[in-house]
């Protein structure tokens, strides 16, 4: 994959942020909530002062102790490991968030952020529903769900120009991404810069398997449910867009899941003002 045209355009651009090798194993111990090595994460947080500075300002935001937090470790001992993930991980999604006019001409990033909003919300709701994965954790994913996009926003905004004009002519959007992009689609990107930045398994078969959820073989549960979610969203997504295609769910997936055409429809229904409520809390 490194050799790719695409990639080693992606790499030579100056524009991608440059996340170190340690940022992936901190995210790696958190994952296993019961077995981490606090003053290890502690040490790691070190060589990354700027996500430090992040993890201590999001905790003296949220939380109403009297006592300011004032080191990392204070932090992770209080948020404990899924909640210091999580806010990683939103860090990571800030990094990956074009400035407010974005670098491309035609795409337009705000709707796409609607779109990984609506993804999130379809994620929550359905890990509540089936009990399959966590929810919080789920949401969070959502929002990096489609970071091959936001790669190419940032590095490679012609591409994605020319990806989004077939896209908005009728092409669908995988075809075209193949099309101009030789071959491969964001799944690829995404799938390549969560290994190029260490991130856990779980959130590189979510990444790159969304579209292609019968080939994963691993965190199978996680991969379906975002593939449902991204399929619900992406209607919502070419509703804003003006297009009238329809994503067609899978009934497979459904029946893996154990969600019924009902719960979808629920969900559908409650998209919209869920998007509009996100939309004005999260502020990267």
């Amino acid at each position: 994959m490194d050799q790719h045209n695409i990639i080693k355009l992606i790499k030579a651009s100056e524009n991608l942020p440059q996340i170190p090798k340690d940022f992936g194993e901190i995210v790696n111990m958190f994952s296993k909530p019961n077995d981490y090595d606090l003053n290890l994460c502690v040490e790691y947080f070190s060589r990354f002062p700027e996500l430090e500075t992040v993890l201590i300002r999001e905790l003296n935001y949220i939380s109403k102790l009297e006592k300011k937090i004032q080191t990392i470790k204070e932090a992770i001992n209080y948020l404990g490991a899924k909640n210091s993930a999580l806010i990683i991980i939103a860090y990571v999604t800030r990094l990956l968030i074009p400035d407010k006019n974005g670098r491309t001409k035609i795409f337009d990033n705000k709707k796409y952020w609607k779109h990984c909003l609506a993804t999130s919300m379809a994620a929550y709701m359905i890990s509540a529903e089936t009990k399959l994965s966590d929810k919080d954790k789920m949401f969070t994913y959502g929002l990096i769900h489609d970071i091959g996009i936001t790669v190419l926003d940032i590095c490679l905004p012609d591409y994605l120009d020319e990806i989004n004009e077939m896209h908005l002519k009728g092409t669908h959007q995988l075809i075209a991404e193949k099309i101009v992009l030789d071959g491969i689609t964001h799944a690829e990107i995404g799938s390549w810069i969560c290994k190029e930045w260490g991130l856990p398994d779980e959130i590189l078969d979510i990444v790159g398997f969304h579209h292609t959820p019968m080939l994963a073989n691993r965190n199978v549960d996680e991969v379906r449910i975002m593939h449902l979610a991204d399929s619900i969203s992406t209607n919502y997504y070419e509703r804003l867009l003006g297009n009238n295609t329809t994503f067609i769910y899978t009934n497979k997936i459904m029946e893996t899941l154990n969600i019924n055409k009902a719960f979808i429809d629920y969900i559908i229904e409650k998209i919209p003002s869920e998007v509009d409520k996100l939309n004005r809390i999260i502020i990267f």
